[in-house]
């Protein structure tokens, strides 16, 4: 009986070996095919978008601080925050003293636009034009923008009017659009401790589609669309070596052919010359490059 018992589990352990080594044998065939898709690629036509990202901090049209023209006191507040006003509005009204015989002529606004920060209340003391006491700003946000600096590798594939898609860090839900309004034609100069820091060129983009959920002062990140092509013959680079200044690829059977380039961008490049659509491409390996040199 015992033997029995014995004959049926070596049985199974046999079955489930038999299993183990068919599973193993499946993944490794399915692993194979797996990798040799990825290390081919086929020449196809499509589009390629070349884009820069760069971030920037969002500005309205004009901004302006209210801020009293000699020591004293705020008298009258005639706003309250968020207020829309027009130029020529009361603001604020400043005396010497809070006596009621001080005359306080009132403050007005330079332009219409909306409070968006209310810093002093009435009876508190102001300082003469110092912007850090300041009793409110006011913002004219019927045009909003992006103010941003640009690489000196990306300066020379700016041009005004180029389209951007604007994602604020604090909207999630939403992108906006954007166009190129203003281009330095001279890097921001710029010295820190002494050392000389990268080169970068102010940049100002309009924001088209801005609602009341984006707000002066957020950061932004825009992703500006520098070129595009449609219907061009494409090819990821890791599928594209390069000796010295020539490129080339090699085909499935073998065959290396010498291409040339157009446009590319992080991802792939245009392949202008030297390979024709359905043409099979074999992944460059490297390591054996490498090993060469």
């Amino acid at each position: 009986m015992k033997k029995i018992f014995l004959n049926k589990y070596l049985w199974i352990a046999l079955i489930a070996l038999a299993a183990g080594i068919i599973y193993s044998m499946r993944s490794s065939q399915v692993e194979k095919k797996i990798q040799a898709k990825r290390s081919t690629a086929t020449v196809e036509k499509g589009e390629l978008v070349q884009r820069s990202t760069i971030s920037g901090t969002v500005t309205p049209l004009r901004k302006t601080i209210i801020t009293a023209p000699y020591i004293g006191y705020v008298r009258k507040v005639y706003i309250k925050l968020g207020q829309q006003v027009k130029a020529g509005d009361p603001i604020a009204s400043v005396s010497a003293t809070l006596s009621e015989g001080d005359i306080a002529y009132p403050l007005r606004s330079p332009f219409s636009g909306k409070v968006v920060q209310l810093n002093k209340s009435e009876g508190e003391f102001i300082k003469a034009n110092d912007s850090s006491d300041f009793i409110a700003r006011i913002d004219d946000i019927s045009k909003m923008y992006i103010d941003s600096n640009v690489p000196e590798l990306d300066r020379v594939k700016m041009q005004m009017g180029l389209e951007g898609t604007v994602k604020a860090s604090a909207i999630l839900n939403k992108n906006y659009k954007a166009v190129i309004r203003e281009l330095t034609f001279a890097a921001r100069e710029s010295d820190r401790y002494g050392r000389s820091t990268a080169v970068e060129f102010p940049i100002r983009l309009e924001i088209l589609d801005f609602d009341d959920l984006i707000q002066p002062g957020m950061s932004v990140i825009v992703d500006i669309t520098t070129e595009k092509k449609d219907n061009i013959l494409m090819l990821r680079h890791e599928f594209i070596a390069r000796d010295k200044e020539i490129y080339f690829v090699t085909l499935t059977n073998g065959q290396k052919k010498t291409v040339e380039l157009g446009l590319q961008n992080e991802e792939a490049a245009e392949i202008t010359s030297g390979v024709t659509e359905g043409d099979q491409i074999q992944k460059v390996d490297f390591s054996e490059m490498t090993e060469k040199r």
